[in-house]
């Protein structure tokens, strides 16, 4: 048994949930893949818990909102004190998304690295921002840095990229990358004006209260970004992206895609150029029934891949709570240590 002292910021949805994860599948973790795993501290915003011998799970995940300092822990305490402060072998990093500066994800995965952690996150935002600089911070260091949630939730679209299209050109991403995008269009297909149907994605959980980050097309771009990085071998940036939004568009512009028999999908593309270069765009774009984005439901995402070896790969999750996504955190552990 291999044990593996583990360290946690952010005890949002995300952080929350893999707590439970880890909890609840702590027998298959030992049994099946031989991980004593111990979580020796955990920081959020209000503070932070340590213990050598590993917190209780169950408690963690039971505090639902709550700052871990309440209970089990200290206030004022940072995770870069933390990190200071143990002794661990990987480091799991999930606070909300910053794009501004990437923080405090950013200074804690390069502290994490520094300190020869194993670092998996599903925060888009370092990533975003620093993905060349935290890549070879990890090689440096003799570690590795994993991310499969930050793209898609739990749908696995990076390791398909990265491990099974091995040897082959991509000649195309293609990609429903944004939830709330997805419902409002098709809110607007049934006729809903814009301004309702981005309040039915607000109710119904997949927009934030400011849609702005969605339906101007930054979310996309962002994981486009990842995507282009991570799986293509780029040094893409947000500035890289064409980008445009759905602001513009009217519930009369949607019906006639659907009545000339097309479906209009906001769409995350790369195409391969003649140069060995790749065109990066987010749009929406009218799509043949054939395409494999145009049978997605509004709470799918989804990824089609063609390749000059292994021809077309589409793969696609309906993901409509946060536990794929929180789940994707015990994927890439996993996948480190086995």
């Amino acid at each position: 048994m291999q044990r593996v002292n583990a360290v946690l910021s952010g005890l949002g949805n995300i952080g929350s949930r893999f707590v439970g994860v880890l909890d609840r599948k702590r027998e298959i973790i030992q049994s099946k893949y031989g991980l004593d795993v111990r979580l020796v501290a955990v920081a959020d915003v209000g503070g932070a818990a340590l213990d050598e011998d590993g917190l209780d799970l169950a408690h963690l995940a039971g505090l639902k909102g709550r700052s871990v300092a309440e209970s089990v822990g200290k206030p004022g305490v940072s995770i870069l004190q933390v990190l200071d402060a143990v002794k661990a072998d990987i480091f799991f990093e999930a606070t909300p998304v910053n794009l501004q500066t990437g923080e405090p994800g950013l200074s804690a995965i390069r502290a994490a690295l520094r300190r020869r952690m194993h670092v998996v996150t599903p925060n888009k935002g370092p990533l975003a921002l620093a993905y060349g600089e935290l890549r070879d911070l990890a090689r440096e260091n003799g570690v590795q840095l994993r991310h499969s949630g930050a793209v898609f939730g739990g749908l696995p679209t990076v390791n398909i990229g990265q491990r099974d299209l091995v040897g082959a050109t991509i000649l195309r991403i293609e990609a429903q990358a944004n939830l709330a995008n997805s419902y409002i269009l098709d809110k607007m297909g049934g006729g809903m004006v814009y301004r309702e149907a981005v309040q039915a994605a607000q109710a119904q959980g997949c927009c934030a209260p400011d849609e702005s980050l969605d339906v101007e097309g930054w979310d996309a771009v962002i994981k486009l970004v990842i995507l282009a990085n991570s799986v293509l071998g780029m040094d893409a940036r947000i500035d890289d992206v064409a980008r445009e939004g759905i602001t513009h568009l009217t519930p009369d512009a949607v019906a006639r895609v659907r009545a000339v028999g097309r479906v209009l999908k906001y769409v995350a593309m790369a195409e391969h150029q003649a140069d060995g270069t790749y065109h990066l765009s987010v749009a929406p774009r009218e799509l043949a029934p054939s395409h494999p984005l145009a049978a997605l439901g509004p709470l799918s995402m989804g990824v089609v891949y063609t390749s000059d070896l292994y021809g077309t790969i589409s793969a696609a999750i309906t993901e409509e709570e946060p536990t794929p996504s929180a789940s994707s955190l015990l994927r890439d552990m996993i996948s480190i240590y086995s």
